[in-house]
């Protein structure tokens, strides 16, 4: 049995992990992934040997992530392996294709607004769906999946995990704003706090008093925000260590900023699941917050993750401050 795995170079690790696994369940299975090494000898057709593939492939999985659906390349893949396999294999009513998703994108995200769009989509980092196309496999393929699967599916799963978190980007999934008290007179909000973005930082210029004017009421709150629509699980670091701890640099270009607030809020109502408070000094400052003081089923659905300075925390009305170097390890 041969199967055909798309994805994007960017992916490769996980991949990789995966196509070694559904290997290791039967020697009748063989896997072809185009980037591992030996898939496309020197002086090959790469496109070439992608039809040649399809056309010798018994199963299609596509493994649809962010970087996939960037990837012009992938997506051309997708709909040329759509077309050729449907006609090859729908007519006698075989199954084809297992799509799955790569985190972030959700299930429900994968396919939506395309021709395949009534296709079951599974994550790849979920056990119940891999053994969906374990049973497949077993069942209908007539290639027997023994006993020892579900402790390497226990293992391929681990290490999936592993490498999204290891990976996972903080600042590049979040929807960044900033936010104030607006029961304030102000002409527009940029004056009151604005930021920017460079080289995955965030700085923030804040101005209490943009107007100059005298016994004038501050904001009651300025915060820069971090907004997860689709939520964000911290908890699965916990997972793997007790000890897994959310660290940032915050860097004060200013003598002004004495305190910061970081705020976690789930997605129950966007309510704070923990607020902590720390004292900022001018230049860099190292941040680091156990997630264990936090331990919640509610950590698995992070909303926002806010930055919160009050007037109480500046010495002067203005200043700027840069986020930088957000981990969790």
């Amino acid at each position: 049995m041969r199967i055909f795995i798309s994805h994007s170079i960017k992916n490769e690790k996980i991949v990789l992990k995966f196509a070694e696994f559904l290997e290791s369940i039967n020697s009748e299975i063989e896997v072809f992934c185009s980037s591992e090494r030996g898939s496309i000898g020197t002086g090959k057709n790469f496109v070439k040997t992608i039809f040649d593939e399809l056309d010798a492939c018994d199963l299609f999985i596509p493994v649809l992530s962010r970087e996939y659906y960037e990837s012009k390349f992938c997506m051309i893949e997708l709909g040329v392996a759509y077309s050729y396999l449907i006609k090859k294999y729908e007519s006698n009513g075989e199954d084809y294709i297992f799509p799955y998703a790569l985190y972030p994108v959700t299930k429900s995200q994968a396919l939506a607004g395309t021709p395949m769009m009534n296709i079951q989509v599974g994550e790849i980092n979920n056990k119940e769906d891999i053994r969906s196309l374990l049973e497949y496999i077993d069942l209908e393929r007539k290639i027997h999946v023994g006993t020892g699967a579900n402790r390497k599916l226990h293992a391929l799963i681990t290490e999936i995990d592993q490498i999204l978190l290891k990976n996972q980007n903080i600042i590049e999934m979040a929807n960044i704003g900033t936010y104030f008290d607006d029961k304030i007179d102000f002409r527009c909000k940029e004056d009151i706090v604005k930021y920017s973005i460079k080289d995955n930082a965030i700085v923030v210029n804040y101005n209490m008093n943009p107007y100059e004017r005298e016994n004038v009421k501050y904001p009651n709150f300025i915060s820069m925000v971090l907004g997860f629509p689709d939520k964000i699980d911290l908890g699965r670091y916990l997972d793997f260590s007790d000890g897994a701890e959310f660290n940032f640099l915050l860097t004060s270009f200013t003598n002004s900023l004495t305190r910061i607030f970081v705020e976690f809020k789930h997605s129950d109502g966007i309510r704070p699941l923990g607020t902590m408070e720390f004292q900022i000094n001018y230049g860099e400052n190292k941040i680091h917050i156990p997630l264990k003081k936090m331990q919640s089923k509610a950590l698995g659905q992070i909303a926002e993750i806010c930055f919160v300075i009050h007037p109480a925390d500046v010495l002067e009305k203005e200043g700027m401050f840069q986020i930088s170097e957000i981990t969790i390890s």
